[in-house]
């Protein structure tokens, strides 16, 4: 039989016409048949797409498939493209270069990356760090030690985790420094992490201070890291056996696997009374426990836990179950198929099918009658197929007419397990379902199984007008390319080596190449790409603004909508878009455009401050305060973002969080009239009345003209008996207050009350 290298070959000359009409596919104006076109292409790895791809590449800069198929191919040939084109091109596609510069195994990709590190834009310098670390070149090591002084906290944090995965002590007591010196919870506990991973016994003495540090994080964070440097046995036992105990459940947790881990302890005193912890999460944390630790009675205490009537523990249980579970524990298994909660539910069917328990097989038939949930469903078909008993091709069988399609398209990928080429004729018809997973699962089942001549149904789906048919066929084909590279070594596609062998290579004519590109062989029967009508890109941008400029807000949102179709990675576009639609309350459209920008630039502050505002506009508050909180993790300073936060956790009557983030927006800016009454009445609503006092002086200082914080102001000072000085502020309102203001009648009323013996 032919060598692997020689069969693969000749599986990318039977995918040439296919694979054209991807190539073909980098120019189509859906930004997601392009992406996924360029994805499949790097998963099969076809040399003649390398020139296509880079020549894409350099004309869209906009789509992250490309740069990263080039770099899955990993043709030497396209790493100067992908340098030329870090270097040129649009600030956008920058970072996704930076992604496919780090799969590049070269002195000259790290250089690169290096030079990204100074970057004005910090996506850029953010998708660098990260590709740096992937490279794990310690000559990177002293470039990335210089970006420890990021403010961007996300950056900080990526530079840590790539100095952690280079593994070069030289970052060792910098980050120590950095560490003594920070205040910030989550850079203090990526850096002890990172320690850890770095192995290097001088952090000792800050991994034991960090034992002490004030936030638990850190201080779970320091036993995994300490874990790490296989200290002496008994050295380490003396650091963490405080912590056994400890009221965190994730330090206790860490705590007792570490301590298990060094034999030298009986933990059942720690353990036992766990399961009977009235704290819920105790007895969650027990379940973590069990899933990694070597103790006797684990599956005992497991079975125990899954009886608890917490949801999350029995969660943790069932998880825990999942990681210890043989064939033993079958009957166990079994029993938890009727669980009434999906979740161990699910848990059961996954293991039963890990395991490949075949006694579980009438019993998993059993509940799929009965079984409503879709997940479970779609798990007992793959489940099935995993367990490898010819008992169940009836059930599968059936399950291929199943009303639900996920539980088809699993169908189809079982019986290829189980029957191998003796499912060619049951998964054929499949290929006319009308639900498109299922098509494509049939269609990369029956070429692994080595009917190749599926490929002249994917390649008809590829010419399909409905766009989700031509993206299954793309997926299916990616599925197929990373066949062709597991041929040597997986046994289960000799059928698929068989029919390679048949497969005679004719020598292809020869076409022109486009300019710039590699001449490559074009068979008669490959599509021609498809090519973009040229658009004049910067006449559109205009025209859209002078429409905005003029006042004419629908041409120009009909105008930059029309401009982000055909240019869909234009950050610039996509903001003004969102900003348009939120200036002309069309709400959900702007977050729309908003969660577009943020994927092009997860550092866009105010793309992020915009959802958090349309979210508030459509009473979705929860929503919003994530956006504000979101904003604020990039750039904690902006005090009008803060105060917006603040505002919607008084709505939400959040008084204490309220006060703490008006206060800290008033480290960075002085906070308006509006936000120093809000700042009062929170004060108020939690007995803090002199903090409140001097809030509402303040606003009136600020804005005399609110009649509702004279109102606050004067039942504070009733309630604190100093009735003059109520009526005092009272009158002060009555004079300051606009006339015909809203609140002009109550506090008169008020003053009446004050003016009366009687009066509280």
């Amino acid at each position: 039989m032919a060598g692997g290298t020689d069969l693969r070959s000749r599986g990318l000359w039977l995918l040439k016409p296919c694979t054209r009409r991807l190539i073909g596919f980098l120019g189509n104006q859906d930004p997601h048949v392009r992406g996924e076109a360029a994805r499949a292409l790097g998963q099969i790895a076809d040399p003649e797409a390398v020139a296509p791809l880079v020549e894409a590449l350099m004309k869209e800069k906009q789509d992250e498939q490309m740069p990263l198929a080039l770099a899955e191919i990993g043709d030497p040939t396209a790493l100067p493209p992908l340098i030329e084109a870090f270097n040129q091109a649009d600030r956008e596609v920058r970072p996704n270069i930076c992604a496919a510069l780090g799969a590049f195994k070269d002195p000259k990709a790290v250089a690169c990356l290096i030079s990204g590190l100074s970057d004005p834009d910090p996506n850029v310098r953010f998708h660098s760090i990260a590709a740096l670390g992937r490279q794990r070149d310690p000559a990177a090591v002293s470039h990335l030690l210089g970006c420890l002084g990021e403010a961007n906290e996300w950056i900080f944090l990526s530079v840590v985790e790539a100095l952690s995965r280079i593994g070069d002590h030289r970052a060792t007591n910098p980050l120590v420094a950095f560490y003594l010196k920070e205040g910030n919870e989550r850079k203090r506990a990526a850096i002890i992490t990172a320690l850890g991973e770095l192995k290097d016994l001088t952090a000792v003495p800050t991994l034991t201070k960090a034992l002490r540090d004030p936030d638990d994080r850190v201080k779970a964070n320091a036993i995994e890291a300490l874990r790490r440097l296989d200290l002496p046995k008994e050295k380490m036992l003396n650091l963490i056996q405080p912590f056994l105990k400890h009221a965190n459940n994730r330090v206790r947790g860490n705590t007792i696997v570490t301590v298990a881990a060094l034999k030298l302890l009986d933990l059942r005193p720690i353990i036992e009374p766990m399961r009977q912890d009235p704290d819920k999460w105790v007895r969650a944390t027990l379940g973590y426990v069990l899933a990694t630790i070597d103790y006797p009675q684990a599956l005992t205490l497991i079975v125990d836990l899954l009886k608890d009537e917490d949801g999350d523990v029995k969660k943790n249980a069932a998880r825990a179950l999942a990681a210890r579970a043989t064939d033993r524990q079958t009957d166990v298994l079994i029993h938890l198929l009727d669980d009434p909660t999906p979740f161990v539910r699910l848990q059961a069917v996954q293991t039963l099918g890990k395991i490949k328990a075949v006694a579980a097989v009438a019993s998993l038939g059993r509940i799929f009658a009965t079984e409503r949930n879709f997940k479970i469903r779609s798990a007992i078909v793959t489940a099935l197929g995993a367990i490898g008993d010819q008992a169940a091709v009836p059930l599968l069988q059936a399950s291929l007419r199943d009303r639900d399609s996920r539980v088809r398209a699993n169908a189809v990928e079982s019986l290829e397990n189980l029957l191998g080429e003796a499912a060619g004729l049951l998964l054929r018809p499949m290929l006319a379902d009308p639900d498109n997973r299922t098509r494509s699962n049939a269609a990369k089942a029956l070429f692994r199984i080595g009917d190749v001549a599926v490929l002249g149904d994917l390649e008809k789906m590829l010419q399909d007008k409905e766009t989700a048919t031509r993206l299954s066929a793309i997926y299916a084909l990616g599925q197929i390319g990373l066949a062709l590279k597991e041929l040597e070594v997986s046994p289960l596609l000799e059928p698929l080596k068989s029919s390679l062998t048949t497969v005679k290579v004719q020598p292809p004519a020869a076409a022109p190449a486009a300019r710039g590109a590699t001449a490559v062989a074009r068979p008669p029967n490959a599509a021609v790409p498809e090519v973009r009508k040229p658009v004049g890109k910067e006449a559109m941008r205009e025209a859209f603004l002078a429409h905005y400029n003029a006042g004419r807000f629908k041409e120009a949102l009909d105008g930059v909508t029309a401009y982000v179709a055909q240019f869909p990675f234009d950050l610039m576009a996509n903001f003004f878009l969102g900003n348009l639609n939120l200036q002309l309350s069309r709400f959900d459209a702007a977050i729309d455009a908003f969660k577009k920008v943020v994927e092009l630039d997860p550092f866009h502050v105010q793309a992020y401050s915009n959802m958090g505002i349309a979210c508030f506009r459509t009473g979705r508050l929860q929503e919003a305060m994530h956006y504000f909180r979101q904003a604020l993790k990039i750039q904690p300073d902006l005090s009008s973002i803060r105060f917006n936060l603040a505002n919607l956790l008084l709505k939400e009557n959040k008084w204490e969080e309220a006060i703490a983030q008006y206060e800290e927006g008033r480290r960075y800016q002085k906070a308006p009239a509006r936000v120093l009454a809000n700042l009062g009445f929170a004060y108020q609503k939690t007995g803090q009345y002199e903090k409140a006092l001097a809030a509402y002086e303040a606003s009136v200082q600020a804005d005399p003209r609110d009649p509702g914080v004279y109102y606050n102001w004067a039942l504070i000072l009733i309630r604190q008996g100093k009735k003059d000085q109520a009526r005092d502020v009272v009158k002060n309102a009555l004079q300051a207050v606009p006339p015909g203001a809203a609140g002009l009648k109550t506090l008169r009323e008020l003053l009446e009350r004050l003016q009366t013996p009687t009066a509280a």
